[in-house]
This record gives structure tokens, C-alpha cells and sequence, in this order.
């Protein structure tokens, strides 16, 4: 049972394969009764609208807005006059800053992650919604990337100067929600996360008859302790994507 309190928030992801579910069927409605359910306060979803001549060339992204009561932010991956399709970041915290972050590695698929500062009462805190490549090697680049553009004095655009001299701009709260198509626990890119994000929740959400792999998953910084994780497994959810959305209650500590 989720129970949350001023200090914590429910944060989720979802690859929702641009509305087409295990059974072809294309339906948005079923997407937005699994986000109904789930009840998140923060909320990244990979795979959002359409790229390919087959698919329903509906504005998803407008789709949630009017539909739900999130704030949707859009994080496109592909040439917008020829797509419409990437990330979004779906929020009931104000959105102070955005930052598309391109993951592109050439002679690999289009990638990119969206970085957003929200706020939490006195709190801000970074967020970032991204969809990692198919290969190792790809996944440790993009990791790096990340991380760069993570990192305070690339959010700031300049080192916070001590007296002393030294940089003291300390990173923020932060949590990183995606399908990271990571095949085992431990890997190159996992242990370039686990430096900023010791917290990591991963459960088997695919694919979503018999998820044996945990390729979606949330990544936390030292700043939350994660108290509930689960995997929305029944009704809609069954049928909406190819993936199940992962979703976790997580407690900032002061």
C-alpha cells in the first residue's frame, strides 16, 4: 500500500510503444487509465507518438495533455517534419528549467533524454525521462553524456566559487526514469550511474505477458530512500504497451 507524505512523491516510467499494445490494437485511452491508476506525481514515459507510416499519426503529447492532469513535457527524438516521437515528462510539480540532452550515436537510432528541474515545496529537483540504445557500447557513451549534462555546474552554466576557490555547486535531489534496455544487473553503464545514483529499483517489466527483464527502471541520488516498488501488472496494463510500467514511492530525506 502507497501512503505519501509531504516529503515523498510517486514517480513511475513506462515504455508505452507510441499506444499499441500485445495485441497491435492502437488505443490511447488505455494508456491514460493506467496513468489514472497509477496516480503518480512524476511520471517519464519513453516511445510517445509516431515515426512510422503504420502508426496512427495522432499528436500523442496532446493527447495526455488534454486528457490528463499533468503537465506534459515533450523531449522529441526524431526530425520533427517527419515525426513526432520521443520522451515526455509528465508532472503535477512546477516546472522551473528544461534540457533536451542529445544521446545520438552515429549509426544508431535517434536518441535523446529530457532534463527538467521541478519543484517540491522548498525543494528542487532534477528529473530526466531518456531511453538508452540496444548496444553496450552505445549505453556507456550515452551514460556519459548524462551524466555531463547532469552535472551542477553544466545545470548552472557556471561553478558556484567558494572563498577558497574550489567549485561547491552540490548536485540536487535527482532521479532518472527510463528504459534503459539493460540486460544484466551490473554493467559499464550501470556502474557510471550508480557514482550519482546509488538507489537503483528494477523489476521485470518485459515483456508484459511474461516480463522476465528489467530494462525499465528508476535510478535515485543518495537524497531518497525508496520505500515501495512495484510492477503495474493487471487490467489495462496488460494490454496498453508492450512493457509494464514500473512504478516506485520514494521519501526525500532531510
Amino acid at each position: 500500500m502507497f501512503s505519501r507524505t509531504d516529503n515523498s512523491l510517486r514517480l513511475a516510467t513506462w515504455n508505452m510503444h507510441s499506444g499499441i499494445g500485445g495485441d497491435r490494437g492502437f488505443d490511447m485511452g488505455r494508456i491514460v487509465a493506467v496513468l489514472a491508476e497509477i496516480d503518480a506525481d512524476v511520471v517519464g514515459l519513453q516511445e510517445v507518438g509516431w515515426h512510422r507510416r503504420a502508426h496512427d499519426r495522432i499528436d500523442q503529447f496532446a493527447y495526455l495533455r488534454e486528457h490528463t492532469d499533468y503537465t506534459v513535457v515533450e523531449g522529441l527524438v526524431r526530425d520533427p517534419l517527419r515525426a513526432r516521437f520521443g520522451n515526455a515528462l509528465l508532472t503535477r510539480l512546477p516546472v522551473e528549467r528544461t534540457q533536451w540532452v542529445d544521446l545520438k550515436i552515429r549509426g544508431h537510432v535517434p536518441r535523446a533524454a529530457l532534463v527538467a528541474e521541478v519543484q517540491r515545496g522548498a525543494a528542487l529537483l532534477q528529473v530526466a525521462v531518456l531511453h538508452f540504445g540496444l548496444t553496450v557500447w552505445e549505453r556507456e557513451m550515452q551514460t556519459k553524456r548524462l551524466m555531463q549534462a547532469l552535472a551542477p555546474e553544466a545545470v548552472t552554466g557556471k561553478e558556484e566559487a567558494r572563498e577558497d576557490g574550489a567549485a561547491d555547486a552540490a548536485p540536487p535531489p535527482a532521479v532518472l526514469l527510463g528504459d534503459f534496455n539493460m540486460l544484466r544487473r551490473r554493467t559499464r553503464a550501470s556502474a557510471i550511474l550508480a557514482e550519482r545514483f546509488p538507489t537503483c529499483v528494477r523489476l521485470p517489466t518485459y515483456p508484459v505477458r511474461r516480463p522476465q527483464l528489467s530494462l525499465d527502471r528508476i535510478y535515485l541520488s543518495s537524497h531518497w530512500e525508496v520505500t515501495d516498488a512495484r510492477v503495474v501488472n493487471h487490467g489495462a496494463a496488460l494490454h496498453a504497451s508492450d512493457h509494464l510500467p514500473l512504478v516506485a514511492e520514494a521519501r526525500l530525506m532531510t
